[in-house]
């Protein structure tokens, strides 16, 4: 993950979870399950026979979920690149159809097991009750809590005949230094007056397991069994747009990066790119000294309608995120800046000039750019580049740029210049000291909404 090595475990298997339900004290119900017609429970412990279910299927690859999804968050926002799929930013509706398009596999593990909990039991008449066990192992569209919640639900709305169902999964969080483990295991009761009290045996048998597996990790490090890897962000594109469930932060800040933990940039860019297209800007006087200067110059035009036609063209050139930045020119302040020599008689190097004025004004904007979060005094008039940090990789940043102007007595005014901008924090910030210079404005400042960063 991110180009660094990290710790890596065995998913979970049937093999694995025969051996926890053998160490809890149980046993296979069927141990001829593989030449039986009739469907069956997996194990018996104690008085319950229980059925396995093993999420093997990533829940958002679906494409008719995806469309799903897609459709239930781009309505919030239209314009956004991104959407992050957070069921929060729903109303109540959208939370219903959430999740009846997430509990797709929970609700198919509940339809299975019912027959096959039946089967057993009237096979094995002295067993009480009927548990579902579910095992998370690679559907990380889902968190543990998610997958408790939706499997209660549906084991209680689909049927009588599950008394109580099992959510187990194992979880890799790493950022290529630190990385946790985390191996929940719960039960929900759905039949209150059913007790199942081998869980407390199968909890401690899991447990067990999971402390020798990362014990092996740790000691005898990854084998080529051991292929389950840290949760990453899952993303998928619907109509051009980017669709993200970030992975879950790590908790809590890290000791090793102390600029924070390293993200993905599948950009591929590690420079910001050209961020404005610069033209002299004359006025009629000005104009008029450097035509007289150079005669033969045919880019200058015959009259000042001619020029000023020019720059219009120019500026229709410029795009949201490549705008076109008019630099005021004077010829005595370009002659003054030549060193040497005759000035020339053609009108490039003043192009050139106007061209290295912006630079110049560019990295002065840069270099006095401020966190707008710990910035004591505020300007009256600044540019404000705002980055929404999405999950661990950079290239689903989504950016905004903003005029901000404030006058005594009056609130703030705030000019959107380019809102939902899929580019990075660095590029924002170069693109944002373009605009200021475009403006007019000598004040730079930043700002990472943190809401759905990896941290």
């Amino acid at each position: 993950m991110l180009g660094i090595a990290t710790t890596r475990i065995r998913p979970l298997t049937e093999e694995i979870v025969n051996d926890i339900v053998e160490r809890a004290g149980g046993r296979r119900a069927h141990p001829d399950h593989d030449r039986r017609a009739a469907r069956n429970a997996d194990y018996v412990v104690g008085n319950a026979v229980i059925e396995l279910k093993i999420l093997d299927d990533e829940g958002l690859s679906k494409a008719d979920r995806q469309a799903k999804l897609a459709a239930l968050f781009t309505v919030l926002d239209p314009e956004r690149p991104v959407h992050v799929l957070d069921r929060e930013r729903l109303d109540l509706a959208g939370r219903r159809s959430y999740d009846r398009t997430m509990e797709g596999p929970i609700k198919g593990a509940v339809k299975s097991a019912k027959g096959q909990l039946a089967q057993s039991r009237s096979e094995f008449p002295e067993t009480k009750r009927s548990i579902l066990m579910i095992v998370n192992n690679a559907n990380t569209a889902l968190d543990h809590d998610e997958i408790v919640e939706m499997a209660g639900r549906r084991a209680r709305n689909d049927t009588e005949q599950i008394d109580g169902v099992v959510v187990a999964g194992a979880y890799l969080h790493s950022d290529g230094f630190d990385t946790i483990a985390l191996w929940p295991i719960n039960y929900v009761p759905i039949s209150l007056d059913m007790a199942f009290p081998e869980y407390e045996a199968l909890r401690k048998a899991f447990h067990g397991y999971a402390e020798c597996a990362m014990t092996d990790a740790i000691i005898n490090g990854v084998s080529a069994d051991m292929t389950k890897g840290p949760i990453l962000d899952t993303a998928f594109e619907v109509d051009g747009k980017t669709f993200v469930k970030p992975a879950p932060p790590m908790g809590k800040s890290s000791d090793f990066y102390l600029s924070g933990r390293p993200r993905l940039n599948s950009t591929g860019s590690e420079r910001s790119p050209i961020v404005g297209l610069t033209f002299p800007e004359l006025d009629r006087n000005e104009w008029a000294k450097f035509r007289i200067y150079m005669p033969e110059d045919a880019s200058l035009g015959e009259r000042f309608e001619e020029w000023g036609a020019q720059r219009e063209e120019a500026i229709s050139q410029g795009t949201p995120l490549r705008p076109l930045v008019p630099i005021p020119v004077t010829f005595a302040a370009w002659s003054s800046s030549l060193i040497g020599g005759t000035a020339p008689r053609h009108f490039m190097p003043v192009r050139e000039y106007a061209n290295r004025l912006y630079q110049q004004a560019i990295t002065s904007l840069i270099d006095g750019a401020r966190d707008l979060e710990n910035t004591k005094v505020i300007p009256n008039r600044y540019i404000l580049a705002v980055t929404e940090l999405i999950g661990q990789d950079q290239a689903n940043d989504v950016s905004h740029i903003f005029l901000i102007e404030r006058y005594i007595g009056a609130e703030a005014q705030q000019t959107a210049i380019v809102k939902n901008a899929r580019i990075v924090h660095l590029h924002a910030c170069t693109l944002g000291a373009s605009y200021a210079v475009k403006h007019g404005v000598t004040s730079l400042r930043w700002k990472k909404v943190m809401t759905y960063a990896w941290s």
